[in-house]
């Protein structure tokens, strides 16, 4: 079963540039607990080799390497020469990826906030705004009372209906609108 390794971190050294590979160095150290009886891990560089095409995906350059943070996965590998390979231990790198900074986080979390804060006022707003048109209704009503007035003027004229059509309305009135069974 094949061993990998996973580093995080920046560049601590330049960028070197070779025929189908780049090179930079790292520098990581290990956890700051060890286990009871065992001692602490120190730092250890490493020398990481990148194939250009991968490289050239993550959108580094010479310059962002040293300031943006990666993750690296990979093999160590003893078989690379001392002048390549000026690190503690070679890593043949498989994936490589950039992270995103703490100071981005942060204020795309911000913007997050307040986007969410905007849409709860534009909601509160919504709310507002319909309470006030409900407010507003009350002021027609006496137009409305008008109306029911003459509708009830007319109504008259309804009463002199044969008694055969009220029987009918109510008695479709009492069938229940759900079946029996629910």
């Amino acid at each position: 079963m094949p061993h990998k390794m996973t580093l995080t971190g920046s560049a601590t050294g330049p960028l070197r540039e070779y025929d189908r590979y780049v090179s930079f160095d790292m520098r990581e150290k290990g956890s700051p607990s060890a286990p009871k009886g065992l001692k602490k891990s120190t730092f250890i560089s490493y020398t990481v080799f990148v194939a250009k095409k991968a490289f050239n995906k993550t959108g580094l350059t010479k310059k962002s390497i040293m300031h943006e943070k990666i993750l690296i996965q990979g093999e160590p590998t003893l078989d690379i020469p001392i002048d390549e390979c000026p690190g503690e231990i070679g890593i043949i790198c498989f994936q490589i990826t950039v992270l995103p900074n703490k100071n981005d986080k942060e204020t795309n979390e911000s913007n997050d906030k307040k986007e969410a804060k905007q849409e709860v006022s534009k909601a509160q707003q919504e709310v507002a705004a319909t309470k006030q048109k409900e407010k507003q209704d009350p002021v027609s009503q006496p137009v409305a009372k008008e109306e029911k007035k003459e509708a009830e003027i007319v109504q008259p004229e309804a009463k002199e209906t044969p008694v055969q059509e009220k029987k009918a309305a109510p008695q479709q009135k009492q069938l229940p609108t759900q079946p029996k069974g629910t």
